[in-house]
């Protein structure tokens, strides 16, 4: 298991820009927690491109409620399938933050 922190820019960004070495560290994860912060204000937008948008995405992760971040959204890997941080995008407004656990395979 790993865990991350990716400060968002208010732009889209892959997961992946969260390792240090990005052709040696993205590995096959079988899960993936996200979460955001508690200090967020703002909802996350997750998806598969780097056109993500508050219109087109695939999961919205609300914001923190009262300093209470919302439960971590879980990806799972199907049968042989694979997940790894370069396949997902997020958009969040600049500062806030999004914590990343990986369980690998």
């Amino acid at each position: 298991m790993k865990d991350y922190t990716l400060t968002l820019n208010g732009s889209a960004q892959q997961l992946s820009t969260v390792l240090s070495n990005a052709a040696r560290d993205d590995i096959p994860w079988q899960q993936l927690h996200i979460q955001p912060d508690a200090a967020n204000a703002n909802p996350v937008y997750v998806g598969t491109a780097s056109t993500v948008s508050s219109s087109s995405h695939g999961v919205r992760l609300p914001a923190a409620s009262g300093g209470v971040p919302p439960a971590p959204y879980i990806f799972e890997a199907v049968g042989q399938g694979q997940l790894r941080l370069s396949a997902l995008y997020v958009l969040g407004t600049n500062a806030e933050k999004l914590h990343i656990l990986g369980v690998e395979q």
